[in-house]
């Protein structure tokens, strides 16, 4: 049986992460930053209410979103927002009220709702949780929209963060905190060539990072049943 492969079109790319990615030596075709996000762009009051994680996201989706108006987009994270969740769980467990503030900044969508307020765009968002393949399946959510679409520029962003305390030794392996956007647009400057076969092994992990080191060196990078291959 043959595996499916898909071939994205990527116009715009940017990658920040809160600390310079080791060994790191990108293609020129990335924006690459590091240390505190550029969200300058959101207004201060709805700045004031992200998390490092939701600035890196948002730092990323501007990079590559421009002016492009009506812009669908997909959000993915794994765990959303661990740095918030988990002091809400201590509160719970000592019986406490949970701050509806820290609540509404902790649902899924939220970093995606301020983006697309402070947009004005009321086009149709996606935020997307899937586990250990968060990355794979929403960066496939966002280009199956693309196609659906007339083949319509669809913006996908990606951000994890560490599990802290008690939750980080149910994942030994952990990305650093991190966020990835990707314009896809036909014809697009580069390809972003996935491919999965489900016979294969290995952990499926650290997706975004696999992603990254396939767009740092051009080889093949291998996650669990994903391959990425960039052109």
């Amino acid at each position: 049986m043959s595996v499916p492969e898909f071939s994205i079109p990527i116009l715009r790319a940017a990658l920040w992460s809160q600390e310079p990615l080791s060994g790191a030596a990108f293609d020129p075709f990335l924006d690459t930053a590091s240390g505190p996000p550029d969200a300058g762009f959101i207004e201060p009051l709805l700045r004031r209410r992200l998390s490092a994680l939701g600035r890196g996201m948002l730092h990323c989706a501007g990079r590559v979103a421009g002016d492009v108006p009506g812009l669908r987009t997909v959000f993915a994270s794994r765990h959303g927002e661990p740095s918030r969740t988990m002091p809400m769980l201590e509160d719970l467990a000592k019986g406490l009220d949970i701050s509806p503030t820290q609540f509404s900044m902790n649902v899924h969508n939220a970093v995606a709702g301020i983006w697309s307020i402070s947009r004005q765009d009321r086009s149709a968002c996606t935020a997307l949780g899937a586990g250990p393949e968060t990355f794979a399946w929403g960066l496939l959510e966002a280009y199956s929209l693309h196609r659906a679409h007339g083949d319509a520029p669809v913006l996908f962003v990606y951000g994890d963060d560490r599990l802290p305390g008690v939750l980080a030794e149910f994942e030994p392996a952990q990305a650093p905190l991190h966020a990835l956007a990707l314009l896809i647009a036909a014809p697009g400057t580069r390809q972003l060539r996935v491919s999965r076969d489900p016979a294969a092994e290995g952990t499926a992990a650290l997706q975004s990072l696999h992603c990254l080191a396939a767009m740092a060196n051009g080889d093949p990078a291998h996650s669990g049943a994903w391959t990425w291959r960039w052109a």
